[in-house]
C-alpha cells in the first residue's frame, strides 16, 4: 500500500489484485444491472397484472359463449315446451283422458275430433321442426297423432316408456332423451307434458316430437375463439353436438376428460373448469340450458387461452431489450467522454512514476477531470524541487558513510521534506554524542577486562581442586550404597521365604478346620443314629406287647387260634431278638461317640496350637517385609545422595570450565576494546 501526505492529510491508495476493470465496464455493469433488475421486476408485475386481466377476459368470453349457446338451446326448447304445455292444458284434452275407461276406443270419444284439430293447429305453428304432435292415455293404453294414427287398445302402455318415471317425478314438461327417427333417420326428442285429472292422478300425456337439426345448426354457429369448442349434452350425459364426429351419441362419462368435469356434471356443479380433454389442457365453462336440463360445456385450449398473455410478455421483453440497448449506447458514449481525459492523465502519471518529470499535459475539460489535470501540473513543478532535496540528502548520506558526521544542509526543504532536514540534523548531533560516549566507555572496558581475566584464572584453579575432592567423596558413597543394596536383597529374600512358610501353615490350618468340621458331622450323625435306635426299641416293645395280646386272643380262641398262637410266639421272639440287636448297636454307637469325642479334643488342641503358630509366622513375615522395605528405602536414599554428589561434581566441573572460558573471554574482551577504540577513531566529529 502506498501512502501520500499533504500537510496533515494522508491519502491511502490500495491497489486491487487481479485484472483491472475499466470505468466504461463499471458504468455499464453498475447501471445496466439495476436497470435490468428493475425492468425484470416491472415486466413480471406487468405480466402478472396483464395475465390476470387477460385471464379474466378470457374466462368472461368463455362463460359468455357457453351461456349464449345454452340460452339459445334453452329458448329453442322452451318454445316447444310451451306448445306441449298448452296442449296438456287444453280442457278438451283433459276431458278426453277423463272420459276414457279401460277398453274404450279413443277415436270414438266425443272430444276426439276437436282434440285432433287442436293438435293439428299446434303442429302447424312450426312444421319445420315439429315432426308430429301426439297424445297418450294411461287407462286405455292408446296413442293418437295429428297425422290420424290411432294405436290399438292396450297397445301403447305409457308406463313402459323410458321417460314415464321421469315425467311422473317431475310433474311438469320434460325433454326426453334423443332417439333416431325410424322413417327419416334424423335425431329427434319428445317434449312430454303430463295431464292430471281432478283427483291429481296422471291420466295421460300431451307431447310432440321435435327435430334436433335446428339445435345442431345453432351449435355450429357458436364460435369460441379460433380453436375453442362447445359440447352439447343431454341430462344423462349423451353428447349431441361436438366438433369431433366420433364423440356424437357417446356419453361424457365415458369420454377422455378430467374426473372433475364428470363429477361436476353428475352433481350439477356448473361453472368454470380447467380440465384435460383428449390429452390437452383446456379452460372452459359448464352451464345448463334452462328447463331442458341439457348441458353446454365449452373448452379453449391452453395455447389460445394464454396466447394474448404470451404476446404481452413478448412485447414487453422486446420493448425492454430496446430500452436496455439504448441505455447501453448512451452510457458507453458518456463513459468514453470520461475515459479519454483520464487515460491522458494515466499516461502522464506513468511517465512521472518512471522518473520523467519534463512532461506536458493537455486536457481541455471544465469539470473535475480538468481540476485534476491542473493539480498534476502543480505536482510536476513540486517534484522538480524534490529532486534537488534528494540530491543533497544523497550527498549527506555519502559523507556519513565516509565517517564525516559534521555536515551542513543548504536547501530550504519545503513541506514534508522539512522533517527530513530536521531528522538528519538530529542524527548528526546524536551520532557525535554517541561516538564520544563509546570512546570513553572503550577506555574503561579495556582496563576492566584485564582485572576480570586475572580473577577468572584464580577461580578456575579453585574449581579444579573442588572437583578432585568431590570425586573422592563420590567413590566412597558409591561403595556404601552397593553394600546397603546387597543387605536389602538378602532381607527381601528372607521375607519371601517367610511368606511361603506362612502360606503353607495357613493352608494346614484351613485343612485342620475342615477336619474339625468333619468330626462335628460324625458326632451329629451318631446322635441321629441314637435317636433312630431309640425309635427301634420303642417299636420292639410295641411288637412284644402286640405278640402277648395275640397269644392271649389265640388262647381264648382255643383250637381254632392255635396257628395264630404260633405266629404270635414267633413275633414275640423276633421282638426280643430286635431288642438284643438294638442294645448291642447302642453299645457300639456309644463307643464310637466316645472315640469321636476324644478325637475332637485332640484335633481341637492341635488346631489351637496351629493357629498360634500361624500368628507367629505372620508376625515374623511382616517384620521381614518391614526390614526389606527399610533396606530398600536406605538404598533409594543412598542412590539420591550419589545422584546429588554427581550433580555437585558436574556443577564443579562446569564452574571450572566456565572459569577457564571467562578467563579466555576476558582476554578476548580486552582485544575487542582495543579494536573498538580503533573503529571509533574512524569518525570525524569536529
Amino acid at each position: 500500500m502506498e501512502r501520500k501526505r499533504t500537510g496533515n492529510a494522508a491519502v491511502s491508495v490500495q491497489p486491487q489484485p487481479g485484472k483491472r476493470e475499466s470505468i466504461r465496464k463499471k458504468m455499464l455493469v453498475r447501471t445496466i444491472t439495476p436497470t435490468v433488475a428493475g425492468l425484470i421486476i416491472a415486466g413480471a408485475l406487468i405480466a402478472l397484472i396483464a395475465g390476470r386481466q387477460i385471464q379474466h377476459l378470457q374466462n368472461q368470453n368463455i362463460m359468455d359463449s357457453s351461456q349464449n349457446a345454452a340460452y339459445q338451446i334453452s329458448e329453442y326448447f322452451t318454445k316447444y315446451m310451451e306448445v306441449s304445455r298448452q296442449m296438456g292444458a287444453d280442457q278438451e284434452v283433459i276431458d278426453l283422458f277423463q272420459s276414457l275407461q279401460p277398453g274404450d276406443k279413443i277415436d270414438e270419444a266425443p272430444q276426439y275430433a276437436s282434440v285432433i284439430a287442436t293438435m293439428t293447429n299446434m303442429h302447424n305453428t312450426d312444421t319445420d321442426n315439429i315432426l308430429v304432435t301426439w297424445l297418450a292415455d294411461v287407462d286405455s293404453s292408446q296413442c293418437i297423432e295429428d297425422s290420424g294414427y290411432v294405436s290399438a287398445i292396450g297397445e301403447w302402455d305409457i308406463t313402459s316408456r323410458s321417460w314415464y318415471e321421469e315425467v311422473l317425478a317431475a310433474g311438469t314438461t320434460i325433454v326426453t332423451e334423443p332417439y333416431e327417427n325410424s322413417s327419416t333417420g334424423e335425431m329427434v326428442a319428445s317434449i312430454v307434458t303430463p295431464v292430471f285429472g281432478a283427483d291429481g292422478e296422471m291420466t295421460g300425456v300431451a307431447a310432440l316430437d321435435l327435430s334436433l337439426g335446428a339445435v345442431t345448426d345453432m351449435m355450429e354457429e357458436q364460435k369460441l375463439g379460433n380453436t375453442g369448442f362447445l359440447l352439447l349434452m343431454t341430462q344423462t350425459g349423451t353428447i349431441m353436438f361436438a366438433d369431433d364426429a366420433s364423440l356424437m351419441q357417446t356419453s361424457i362419462l365415458d369420454a377422455d376428460i378430467s374426473d372433475a368435469v364428470k363429477e361436476g356434471f353428475s352433481s350439477d356443479r356448473y361453472g368454470t373448469y380447467d380440465y384435460r380433454f383428449a390429452g390437452n389442457k383446456n379452460y372452459g365453462y359448464m352451464t345448463q340450458a334452462g328447463d331442458s336440463r341439457w348441458v353446454v360445456l365449452s373448452g379453449m385450449p391452453e395455447l389460445e387461452y394464454n396466447m394474448d398473455l404470451y404476446k404481452v410478455v413478448l412485447s414487453t421483453v422486446v420493448l425492454f431489450a430496446i430500452i436496455i440497448g439504448i441505455l447501453c449506447f448512451l452510457i458507453s458514449r458518456t463513459a468514453m467522454g470520461i475515459v479519454r481525459p483520464i487515460q491522458q492523465l494515466h499516461n502522464v502519471a506513468d511517465k512521472i512514476a518512471q522518473g520523467e518529470l519534463d512532461v506536458e499535459l493537455h486536457v481541455e475539460s471544465n469539470d473535475e477531470i480538468g481540476a485534476v489535470a491542473v493539480s498534476i501540473d502543480k505536482t510536476v513543478v513540486r517534484l522538480k524541487d524534490y529532486i534537488r532535496y534528494i540530491d543533497e540528502i544523497a550527498e549527506v548520506l555519502r559523507e556519513i558513510s565516509e565517517g564525516n558526521l559534521a555536515f551542513t544542509l543548504k536547501q530550504d526543504y519545503a513541506g514534508e521534506f522539512g522533517k527530513i532536514k530536521t531528522a538528519l540534523e538530529n542524527i548528526s548531533y546524536t551520532m557525535i554524542r554517541t561516538i564520544e560516549g563509546i570512546n570513553n566507555s572503550a577506555v574503561q572496558v579495556t582496563g576492566g577486562a584485564g582485572q576480570i581475566a586475572e580473577a577468572a584464572q584464580s577461580l578456575a584453579e579453585g574449581a579444579t581442586q573442588q572437583a578432585a575432592a568431590v570425586e573422592e567423596l563420590l567413590a566412597t558413597v558409591t561403595d556404601v550404597s552397593d553394600r546397603v543394596h546387597a543387605n536389602a536383597e538378602y532381607a527381601k529374600s528372607a521375607a519371601t521365604g517367610a511368606e511361603d512358610v506362612k502360606n503353607m501353615i495357613e493352608r494346614s490350618n484351613a485343612e485342620m478346620r475342615q477336619l474339625v468340621d468333619a468330626m462335628e458331622q460324625i458326632n451329629n450323625c451318631s446322635n441321629a443314629i441314637s435317636a433312630i435306635i431309640a425309635n427301634i426299641e420303642e417299636i420292639a416293645d410295641q411288637t412284644d406287647l402286640l405278640s402277648l395280646n395275640a397269644s392271649i386272643e389265640a388262647a381264648r380262641a382255643g383250637e381254632m387260634g392255635r396257628g395264630f398262637a404260633v405266629v404270635a410266639n414267633e413275633v414275640g421272639n423276633l421282638a426280643k431278638e430286635s431288642v438284643l440287636a438294638v442294645q448291642r448297636s447302642t453299645q457300639l454307637i456309644e463307643n464310637s461317640r466316645d472315640a469321636v469325642a476324644h478325637g475332637m479334643e485332640l484335633v481341637g488342641g492341635t488346631a489351637e496350637r496351629l493357629s498360634a503358630s500361624v500368628s507367629g509366622v505372620i508376625n515374623l513375615a511382616e517384620q521381614m517385609n518391614d526390614l526389606s522395605a527399610a533396606s530398600m528405602g536406605q538404598t533409594e536414599s543412598l542412590r539420591e545422595v550419589v545422584q546429588g554428589i554427581n550433580q555437585i561434581a558436574s556443577v564443579v566441573s562446569d564452574n571450572s570450565a566456565m572459569s577457564e572460558e571467562s578467563a579466555a573471554s576476558s582476554q578476548e574482551l580486552s582485544a575487542q576494546a582495543t579494536s573498538l577504540n580503533e573503529m571509533v577513531g574512524f569518525f570525524h566529529i569536529e
